[in-house]
């Protein structure tokens, strides 16, 4: 996977550009802002579309906050549960290895997502996120932003419920840039 400036990627929305401003904007001591700097209050109209994860291991990455957009798309409640267990087979490690990154380098990372529901319909999104560190100063928080999932087909999220996701294409965020 490539890592792109922040001034070399598209963010295809203007909210994807607002939350990416929003984090860029807290007050952090080095290239990371503490999940305290993080006010929702400041990004109201983000907020249906905003999660927040705990890398609690590598393969246990807990919802810990799920906007309402996301769970009304997903089409049940997710928090508290393991954001990995919407990854099928090897994707899931893939997934696991890429969100560790994320904490681990530490850097942000820019997905266009594909969404598969029940029936097998399909809903395309895109998702923007960057670490945080806990009040322990431990990179171990996750906030991303993400699109709605655009259906190619029309679905009802609460009766046909996104079952897995996968990735279309990812870029890494270099945060000093």
């Amino acid at each position: 996977m490539t890592t792109k400036k922040f001034d070399e990627i598209d963010w295809v929305t203007a909210d994807a550009r607002d939350f990416v401003n929003y984090w860029r904007s807290l007050d952090c001591d080095g290239l990371i802002p503490h999940r305290s700097s993080f006010d929702p209050s400041k990004i109201l109209p983000l907020l249906p579309n905003i999660a927040i994860y705990e890398v609690v291991s590598p393969e246990e990455i807990i919802y810990r906050l799920a906007g309402t957009e996301i769970v009304e798309r997903i089409g049940h409640e997710v928090t508290g549960r393991n954001f990995l267990d919407f990854w099928e087979g090897d994707k899931r490690g893939e997934t696991a290895r890429i969100m560790n990154e994320l904490v681990a380098r530490p850097c942000g990372l820019f997905s266009e997502l594909e969404g598969k529901s029940e029936s097998g319909r399909i809903a395309n999104s895109i998702a923007v996120g960057f670490p945080l560190l806990s009040d322990n100063d431990l990179c171990n928080r996750l906030v991303f932003y993400s699109s709605g999932f655009d259906p190619v087909d029309a679905r009802i999220p609460r009766e046909d419920q996104i079952q897995s996701l996968d990735v279309v294409r990812s870029t890494y965020i270099d945060l000093a840039s």
